[in-house]
């Protein structure tokens, strides 16, 4: 679990590096180059995810706080569809926006946290908790640093019915590979069936 704790640390540094150290971040800009300072900065990104992926799948120990009824596992899967929404709802896709993208000021990081909801409504374990919930603080966090520093609202994205139709096949499609990669790795995905 502590390469969980470590990993989950590193990742969250990554993100929030800019934004709490700001002269640190310019310092390797100026004096290594944007791209090697972002560079160094993805190091830490790649080395968190790597840490977290070891430490989970290779975690001996665990304490369980309680076996999430079958049911809930439905729950789950709406909140996945929710998530994988949100997520992909701030970008352009194929040239056009969602109008959910427009409702939401971080969509990307407001999908993290349904996310993470998600998977701690179907996963009693301290492992999970220290997981998905420190991914779910981390999100908070992120967005309260994001909201601090903006001086002024930003301009809102005027997403289209061709955008949405975009996103709900988009979203469709990355949920069947998510079920996919689960049930590769041994997941019991539909216990309700």
């Amino acid at each position: 679990m502590n390469l969980i704790v470590l990993g989950i640390l590193l990742f969250s540094f990554g993100h929030m590096f800019k934004r709490l150290m700001p002269a640190g971040r310019e310092f390797l800009d100026h004096r290594f180059g944007e791209n090697l300072g972002k560079g160094f900065v993805a190091l830490f990104l790649v080395s968190g995810v790597i840490l977290i992926t070891f430490g989970y799948y290779h975690n001996e120990f665990d304490i369980y706080f309680y076996t999430a009824p079958t049911w809930l596992t439905a729950v789950m899967h709406l909140l996945m569809l929710i998530s994988i929404a949100f997520m992909q709802a701030g970008k352009s896709l194929f040239g056009h926006t969602s109008r959910l993208g427009s409702k939401v000021k971080h969509p990307m990081l407001t999908g993290l946290i349904i996310w993470s909801i998600a998977h701690l409504l179907v996963n009693g374990t301290l492992m999970a908790y220290i997981l998905f919930g420190g991914l779910g603080l981390w999100g908070h966090a992120q967005i309260f640093l994001l909201n601090r520093g903006l001086a002024e609202e930003l301009e809102p994205i005027k997403g289209t019915l061709a955008g949405d139709l975009i996103l709900g096949g988009i979203v469709v499609v990355l949920y069947a590979i998510l079920v996919g990669i689960h049930v590769y790795l041994g997941a019991n995905m539909y216990p309700f069936l």
